[in-house]
């Protein structure tokens, strides 16, 4: 099947809704409900839904992050792949599209997201694909990570 994201609609949002993580990840993403009801006030981000085919998977949350800092960045700021299809390597396979697409829409080499300190394997997963701790934390205590696009991935602006 192929992977691709879905921009949350009308026609979505219940199932995205319903998306859920493992019991001991509760602690290290907010729920999808309040990612949704987030980006429904919060403007600057947008929902995606992870598809596999017509399956929905997973959920993302990007857009340029006002909160944290003066100057504009863009931020992966939630992601999430369902309890039901964890360890199937959808994480792996979707972070590369996601950074693709974030790329392109905002016409950036550079994105953030922040972690829980304590979520090992995450930090583990980001700084395989490029992302580095910066030493900085958001107003939560979670520590920030930057990706740089590589050489041959950089947009041609």
């Amino acid at each position: 099947m192929s992977l691709h994201i879905r921009e949350v609609t009308k026609a979505n949002w219940r199932a995205v809704a319903n998306l859920t993580v493992a019991d001991e990840q509760q602690s290290y993403i907010e729920s999808t409900a309040f990612c949704l009801a987030e980006a429904m006030y919060d403007t600057q981000w947008k929902s995606v839904g992870l598809y596999d085919g017509d399956i929905l998977v997973g959920y993302a949350m990007y857009g340029i992050n006002i909160d944290v800092r003066p100057e504009i960045e863009v931020w992966l700021d939630r992601f999430m792949i369902d309890r039901n299809f964890q360890r199937k390597g959808y994480a792996k396979r979707f972070i590369p599209l996601l950074l693709e697409t974030i790329q392109k829409e905002y016409v950036t080499d550079t994105i953030f997201l922040s972690i829980i300190p304590a979520n090992n394997l995450a930090q583990q997963l980001y700084e395989s694909f490029g992302f580095a701790l910066t030493g900085e934390y958001d107003e939560f205590g979670e520590a920030i990570l930057k990706w740089i696009a590589p050489i041959q991935t950089k947009l041609n602006i």
